[in-house]
């Protein structure tokens, strides 16, 4: 493990020249394939008007992420920050980067008066779910439901 002082990380928005490192940092995690690919990223317009990341850097180099961006969803219609994926670098876990990238998000979506962000977590991802509640969040009222078509 990479050993940093919480002194040491930087947060800054995310440049579309991140979009290669936070893929890197993505694939080391979740294997060869991945979780997201480049066509994801510039689909969403990483770097965007309408986008919300941020990156981590430590010694010069970028050691986690997080995907957000401003949505209108639901009935009535609200402004929402939704967060798509969050991503701390295995070396570099365990000393508070993701907290700094949530705070970093939230102190924007609070100084932009973006009133609502909300973060996606698996129902079985225990440990992400107690994180989220440690920063102030809470449970939702709503339920996902999808449908998936095979090709």
């Amino acid at each position: 493990m990479a050993n940093v002082k919480k002194s040491g990380v930087s947060i800054r928005r995310v440049a579309r020249s991140d979009i290669d490192t936070v893929l890197a940092i993505d694939r080391k995690i979740s294997g060869e394939q991945g979780l997201v690919t480049y066509r994801d990223m510039v689909t969403a317009d990483l770097g965007g008007p309408l986008d919300l990341s941020f990156v981590a850097e430590a010694n010069g180099q970028v050691v986690g992420f997080i995907w957000c961006r401003l949505a209108y969803v639901g009935i009535p219609i609200i402004e929402v920050a939704l967060t798509h994926m969050m991503v701390v670098d295995p070396d570099y876990q365990g000393q508070g980067i993701a907290g700094k990238l949530v705070n970093a998000l939230l102190d924007y979506c609070q100084a932009e008066e973006i009133e609502t962000v909300r973060m996606v977590v698996g129902e079985r991802n225990t440990r992400l779910q107690h994180f989220f509640e440690r920063l102030g969040f809470h449970r939702s009222a709503l339920i996902n439901y999808t449908k998936t078509f095979e090709n």
